[in-house]
């Protein structure tokens, strides 16, 4: 979904601007023009909405996760419906990229659990939780 998101507008403002080169530069390429430009706005609101819809209307996605974690293990919860504690033994590897970290888990890369910079309150409980990954899991792959 994201890159959809991230590409979408981008290429609905290139068909829009190839269809107005259409419309403006060549005789008779009106209703492909016209075509282009309206594809390039069902495409350029299409995915916007489609992500708006389907976080609100899905009551688990729109929750806020909490997360904490020490010296036995890792854990989260969505509201009071879904809590995960997860051991440290249970995680084999981590990974920090720049938008946070991600965890594998033991199902062979089928499953990882992300868990963004944005998650911390300031830069050292970043610093901290990379600590408490380094002792209890190991070096980052």
């Amino acid at each position: 979904m994201v890159p959809m998101f991230r590409w979408a507008p981008w290429f609905a403002l290139a068909l829009g601007v190839f269809s107005l080169v259409l419309l403006f530069g060549f005789d008779g390429m009106v209703p492909a023009a016209v075509f282009g430009l309206v594809f390039a706005l069902v495409i350029g609101f299409m995915e916007p909405v489609a992500v708006w819809w389907r976080f609100s209307s899905d009551e688990m996605i729109s929750r806020t996760v909490v997360g904490s974690a020490d010296d036995q293990s890792f854990r989260m919860a969505v509201g009071t419906s879904v809590r995960e504690e997860i051991v440290w033994e249970e995680l084999p590897g981590w990974t920090e990229t720049r938008q946070g970290f991600v965890l594998e888990t033991l199902d062979e890369g089928a499953a990882s659990l992300s868990v963004p910079h944005r998650a911390f309150a300031s830069d050292e409980d970043v610093a901290s939780f990379r600590t408490l990954l380094e002792e209890h899991i190991g070096p980052s792959k």
